[in-house]
């Protein structure tokens, strides 16, 4: 999918990706939430700490370098080929937080990224060079695409995919 070219667009799309994930996880019965029965053998708590932890860092990364300080990519301690292990790092910081609390979290983390793009102009979302943490090949927008929007509408479409198998498969 193309990126998008105006802050109304990206707007327009991660509030169009959040609220369809949002629906989908709404759909999961609660006992299930901790159940590893998705793609990859994940469960749907794993799944909503997995987007969490993404848009966290996003945000850590701009707060971290408005204050001066050095921004440690793609998170302190881990490595670009280290993403697996970062992944169980966000499983590892919810195995205790209940899937209504993750939930929660989930909002209100969507609530701040939307603020954070409301908040910043098209120069800054989409030109190169705006930010050391983005890099000089990659507009801020690029990283909110790969880190929301985008995973959004895979963990979509992993959800869906289980509902199915899940509905059609007759209980015995």
């Amino acid at each position: 999918m193309p990126l998008p070219t105006s802050q109304q667009e990206l707007l327009s799309r991660f509030d169009t990706a959040y609220n369809k994930l949002r629906e989908e996880i709404t759909r999961v019965p609660d006992e299930l939430s901790r159940a590893p029965q998705l793609e990859g053998g994940m469960s749907l708590c794993e799944l909503i700490a997995y987007q969490i932890g993404w848009g966290r860092l996003v945000l850590q990364w701009e707060a971290l370098e408005q204050a001066g300080q050095p921004v440690e990519m793609p998170a302190p301690g881990f490595k670009w080929n280290q993403l697996g292990a970062l992944a169980q790092s966000f499983y590892l910081r919810s195995r205790d937080v209940s899937a209504a609390q993750l939930l929660a979290q989930f909002d209100a983390l969507a609530s701040d990224l939307r603020a954070f793009i409301a908040a910043s102009s098209d120069t800054f979302l989409f030109s190169v060079g705006q930010r050391q943490w983005a890099g000089a090949k990659w507009p801020v927008v690029k990283w909110l695409q790969v880190n929301t929007i985008a995973p959004y509408d895979s963990a979509r479409a992993k959800l869906r995919k289980w509902q199915k198998t899940r509905l059609a498969t007759p209980t015995l």
